[in-house]
């Protein structure tokens, strides 16, 4: 087994050039290459494998197939860490046997769960990788572009991973930070297997309604508290930019006021739990400002033109860094 700890990054299109240009200069940078890599993503017809929380695929590169299945995990802002098992298989359907048996539950018949398999969507990209050695960690920064596909939809995939090899994960947020001053980044809340069980219609459509209000922040309240105002609204900033992408502008509103009110909290809080942080404060305000310069344009707010600005995903990183300290 591995445990796999990443950082998961939205990019835009038209910075890939820039990207590639920044990773190949970074100190301690080492290329990998590339290599096209297809991956089917197998459930059964009720989606038991999901309802366990669990995510298999088998994936293809350089003429070898693998078979592998995530566990239950966590995400803490954009890092995903999920238990992970590897196995080289000679086919492209998936035995589940072959994977450890404690990892099933109790009672479970392995095989005829394996018999009712099939695949749900693909993921298929062209993955170009970099080995970065930080703060005495060694890190595999992925830049994965490509698509989702369920049967006759796509959707695009823009992405940058960063994966821990060894050393410590608190390197991951600095390295990503380092990056993220030069090229506009987003946090990555969805996985591309939680996408594609989307776009195949086997996940709920996704809610467009305003969120229920934020609690209110109080004067003098515990470092304990302000940490977890700070992670329920790191968590309400991104369901909010999710809703955004499935709402008609004449429904916006509401939600561009919460991301507005979401932002106001994350800096209020982080100033009271730490004053002294001029740095924070300041890419609020700046991400604020524009969030609010977008709203109040003739044109319809973007979110596109948002996430281009490099202090928008700045801050959502600075604040998961905080979040891991």
């Amino acid at each position: 087994m591995d445990a796999e700890i990443e950082l998961k990054l939205f990019i835009q299109q038209q910075d890939h050039d820039l990207l590639k240009k920044i990773l190949n200069e970074l100190p301690h940078s080492s290329p990998q290459g590339q290599k096209k890599l297809t991956n089917g993503y197998f459930d059964t017809t009720d989606l038991q494998l999901r309802r366990w929380d669990m995510g298999l695929r088998v994936r293809g590169f350089d003429e070898q197939l693998e078979q592998t299945i995530k566990t239950a995990g966590s995400v803490v802002g954009g890092i995903h860490s999920r238990p992970e098992y590897n196995i080289s298989i000679n086919q492209k359907m998936p035995d589940l046997s072959l994977f450890p048996s404690k990892i099933w539950p109790d009672g479970q018949n392995i095989n005829a769960i394996t018999e009712s398999l099939e695949c749900i969507f693909e993921t298929n990209f062209q993955r170009q990788t970099w080995h970065i050695e930080h703060q005495g960690s060694v890190v595999e920064v992925a830049l994965d572009i490509g698509e989702i596909i369920a049967g006759d939809l796509s959707e695009p995939i823009c992405e940058l991973e960063f994966e821990l090899l060894s050393g410590q994960a608190a390197a991951l947020l600095p390295l990503a930070i380092s990056v993220a001053k030069s090229v506009p980044v987003r946090l990555g809340k969805a996985s591309k297997a939680q996408r594609g069980y989307q776009l195949a219609g086997k996940s709920p459509a996704i809610a467009t309604s305003p969120l229920d209000s934020m609690p209110t922040l109080e004067v003098n309240q515990s470092q304990e508290a302000l940490i977890q105002i700070l992670a329920n609204a790191l968590e309400r900033w991104q369901l909010v930019e999710q809703r955004l992408t499935v709402t008609s502008p004449a429904q916006q509103v509401p939600l561009w006021v919460q991301l507005i009110e979401c932002i106001e909290l994350i800096k209020n809080s982080f100033t009271q739990l730490n004053p002294s942080n001029s740095q924070v404060d300041a890419l609020a305000n700046s991400v604020l400002a524009a969030v609010k310069t977008a709203t109040t344009a003739t044109s319809s707010p973007s979110l596109a033109t948002l996430w281009h600005q490099p202090q928008y995903g700045l801050l959502q990183l600075t604040i998961v860094a905080m979040l891991m300290s």
